[in-house]
This record gives C-alpha cells, sequence and structure tokens, in this order.
C-alpha cells in the first residue's frame, strides 16, 4: 500500500471519531468544546485530501474508497454519542445508518454489474448538512443557547430530509443497472476492471 499525505488525511478523519466519543463521554462543556474543535479540523481534512491528491498525483484506488466512508463514519460517530446526551432523536440516527448501509450494498451491486452510479448534487449537499448539523449540536452542547439551538435543529432537520431525498435518488440511479436496463449516460461512468472510478456520497 503507497502511504501519502491524502491517504494519512483520511485516516485522520476516521481516527477523529475516538477522541470525539470519549469527550463526549466526559459530559461537560469543556470536553464538548474540545470535542468541537477536534470535529472541525477532521471536517476541514475532507476539503484538503482530496485537492492535494489530484494536484500531486497521488489519487488511488484505497483513498477514492476510503474517502467518502470516512465522512460517513466521522459523522455517524458523532452523532451516536450524541443521540446517548439527548441531543439527537434516535430514529435520526437509525435513519441517517440504514441511508448510508443501503447506499453502500447498492454500490456494490451496481458495481458488480459494471456500473458506478456517480455522486449527485443530493448527495454532496447532504454530506454538507451532516457535517454543519454534527458541528452545530457540538457547539450547542459546548455552549448552549436558544438561537444556536434554532440553527444546529434547522440544520439538523435539513440533513435528514437531504437524507431521504439522496438516497431515494440514489435507489433510482441504481435501480437501473440493478435491473439490467440501460443507466442514462449522465448518471453513471462504466467501471473499468471491476472497480468504481467515482464516489456514492
Amino acid at each position: 500500500m503507497t502511504f501519502n499525505l491524502p491517504l494519512a488525511l483520511v485516516f485522520a478523519r476516521v481516527l477523529a471519531v475516538i477522541p470525539i466519543v470519549l469527550l463526549l463521554g466526559a459530559r461537560d462543556e469543556q470536553s464538548a468544546t474540545i470535542a468541537f474543535g477536534v470535529f472541525c479540523l477532521a471536517a476541514l481534512t475532507d476539503a484538503i485530501d482530496g485537492r492535494l491528491a489530484r494536484r500531486y498525483g497521488q489519487v488511488t484506488r484505497l483513498g477514492t474508497f476510503l474517502d467518502p466512508l470516512a465522512d460517513k463514519l466521522l459523522v455517524i460517530g458523532t452523532l451516536i454519542p450524541l443521540e446517548s446526551l439527548g441531543l439527537v432523536p434516535v430514529w435520526i440516527v437509525v435513519l441517517i445508518v440504514a441511508r448510508e448501509l443501503a447506499v453502500t450494498n447498492l454500490r456494490a451491486i451496481a458495481s458488480a454489474r459494471g456500473y458506478s452510479v456517480g455522486a449527485s448534487l443530493w448527495g454532496k449537499v447532504k454530506t454538507i448538512f451532516q457535517t454543519l448539523a454534527a458541528a452545530g449540536l457540538l457547539l450547542l452542547l459546548a455552549v448552549p443557547s436558544l438561537p444556536l439551538a434554532y440553527v444546529a435543529y434547522s440544520l439538523l432537520s435539513a440533513a435528514v430530509a437531504l437524507t431521504v431525498v439522496s438516497g431515494v435518488d440514489y435507489l433510482w440511479k441504481a435501480s437501473f443497472a440493478i435491473a439490467g436496463r440501460g443507466v442514462p449516460e449522465r448518471w453513471q461512468i462504466k467501471a473499468r476492471d471491476g472497480a468504481a472510478r467515482t464516489r456514492a456520497r
């Protein structure tokens, strides 16, 4: 395995979940503040690793696979302890986890049939709002206030809606490949050597 800086940033994003969970377990505002900082730094690596990989020609199959997975783990790994603290309803966590599992399975089936369904605008915006919602809830835990609560839960509501919409959108597109029907060219890129070339958010 070729290890490089972009790949290291992806691994750092995954490992950031550990201190976030431990800090939230302390159940105090100071720990929540640190958890918020760790989360923000980890989230920022998502905007950096891809650009570095493309700029220096360090795009790898492993990095392409792990990058979207790291985003999902960071958000879900943060929402679960927030749910245990009573800040997030359990059904929202279940919905987000179920959506990601369904998309991952559909992606694998489509890839086995020679297709990679590309990330849609809905999926990309969903990831942004999930990340903003998780950050907002962490900040709310660190600095409780009614205005911040309105903002954080508005972001969470938008993230939930986008989770559903993007999941349905992906299911619709993947159904073409799964059913063996012709996939519209604007929706997919033919996979080479059985490997997906685009990320599914």
